[in-house]
């Protein structure tokens, strides 16, 4: 759960990132080794350590973000397919609407996806690969459109109050928040609202202290 009430913004150097530090580092490293790779002569190019990364594309970030729901997608929904595929009627589409849940999408998305099939192949045979291609393409919409503002009261404190299962990326999401909040500058309290979770206080306690908030 995530508290604040406004506050003076903070002065840019309280907002500095430890990414920036370490970036620091990489770069008075190269520094230092660029005189002896021109006295030795060496034309090689330079080593991985000191060539910076290029930014990943699009395509391989979206790849990464989907990764767990496609492996288990491709594991789960294999059960529904005969050969000569499946009709679509309302057995598949529920048989369909559970898989989608157990590899981690909300009833929103299940839904969505759930209605494409129906509109696409209601009463006819559909395939595995066809039901893939829909997932992807309804995710990628959702991931390519811009997010919700947070509407939050400006007078009185609020309170954000973030469930989910296990292991779905609560604690992430958090700090995330958090981080933004903090950089518009208002007050933010990280609480645990679980604390039989193990080291519930002790992993919000590090992300606090990380992004500069209590």
């Amino acid at each position: 759960m995530i508290f604040w009430k406004k506050k003076k913004p903070t002065s840019d150097s309280n907002q500095s990132s430890v990414p920036q530090e370490s970036s620091g580092q990489e770069t008075r490293q190269s520094d230092s080794t660029e005189p002896l790779t021109r006295q030795a002569g060496q034309d090689a190019q330079p080593s991985s350590s000191q060539t910076p990364e290029a930014p990943s594309n699009k395509v391989g970030w979206f790849r990464r973000a989907l990764q767990k729901t496609n492996e288990m997608l491709r594991t789960d929904i294999r059960d529904l397919w005969k050969s000569e595929g499946e009709l679509v009627d309302d057995d598949f589409l529920s048989n369909l609407y559970a898989i989608l849940i157990r590899t981690d999408m909300g009833p929103d998305m299940a839904t969505k996806i759930k209605d494409s099939i129906h509109d696409q192949y209601r009463a006819r045979k559909v395939h595995q690969e066809d039901v893939l291609r829909i997932i992807r393409e309804r995710i990628a919409e959702t991931l390519k459109s811009k997010g919700g503002s947070l509407n939050l009261p400006l007078t009185k404190p609020a309170v954000i109050l973030v469930v989910g299962v296990n292991g779905s990326g609560k604690t992430t999401s958090i700090a995330k928040l958090a981080h933004r909040l903090t950089n518009q500058g208002k007050k933010v309290l990280l609480a645990a609202g679980d604390t039989f979770r193990a080291a519930a206080v002790e992993q919000l306690k590090i992300w606090a202290e990380r992004i500069g908030c209590d």
